[in-house]
């Protein structure tokens, strides 16, 4: 989720859709309105467990969640969007940065990487300046070619020519499957988009972009 909070008073939430901590802002609101996590959750219609974990910084919601909490505290929310800055950031290069390779095990950012594919949804105009130069690797061969297959799908979706950079980079040597039970394992693969399957990436669709969900 992207923003930086400028002002709060008593009828708005106003913010620069720039890196946010989301949580502090919904917290904000709600404070601000008197309610508890569990009053506010009755307002807006979700579970007080969807309140908390934002506010603790474990989910990262999209901007109509937000819009739905800060409402639900009496506010609305302002959205100003800073261009120049949003397109500096959106770089598919920077999604690099959501990879540990001093982790044993793969360990991925999902909320950036999210954020990065929710962002292009609202501003579409920006995929191709976005996808065109090729990211650093990461020495990591799987996460290498997810950030390939994410390319093509954006300039798929986009209608525009698919990025030449990807054309080098390989398929994972090995499958990348969601974690879980066998079911959701298989759900995964059915759910995969198909430029993410054909380089041996087997996540769901919607895991990614959330509002395919």
């Amino acid at each position: 989720m992207g923003g930086t909070l400028r002002h709060c008073h008593h009828s708005t939430v106003a913010y620069m859709l720039q890196p946010v901590n989301a949580g502090d802002l919904v917290r904000r609101a709600r404070e601000d309105a008197g309610l508890s996590r569990s009053a506010l959750a009755a307002r807006a219609g979700v579970p007080t467990s969807t309140v908390s974990r934002i506010e603790a910084g474990s989910s990262d919601p999209t901007l109509t969640m937000l819009s739905r909490l800060v409402a639900a505290a009496g506010r609305q929310l302002s959205v100003t969007i800073d261009s120049s800055a949003l397109a500096h950031q959106l770089s598919i290069d920077s999604l690099t940065a959501a990879f540990s390779p001093e982790s044993a095990v793969r360990k991925v950012n999902w909320a950036r990487l999210r954020g990065f594919l929710d962002n292009l949804l609202a501003h579409p105009q920006l995929t191709a300046a976005a996808i065109e130069s090729p990211p650093r690797r990461t020495g990591d061969a799987a996460f290498d070619a997810l950030l390939a297959g994410i390319a093509e799908k954006l300039a798929d979706d986009a209608g525009i020519p698919r990025p030449r950079w990807t054309r080098s980079v390989p398929p994972s040597p090995t499958p990348w499957e969601a974690p879980g039970t066998p079911a959701r394992v298989q759900r995964a693969r059915a759910q995969a988009p198909a430029q993410l399957a054909a380089r041996n990436i087997w996540l769901a669709e919607h895991d990614l972009w959330r509002d395919a969900a």
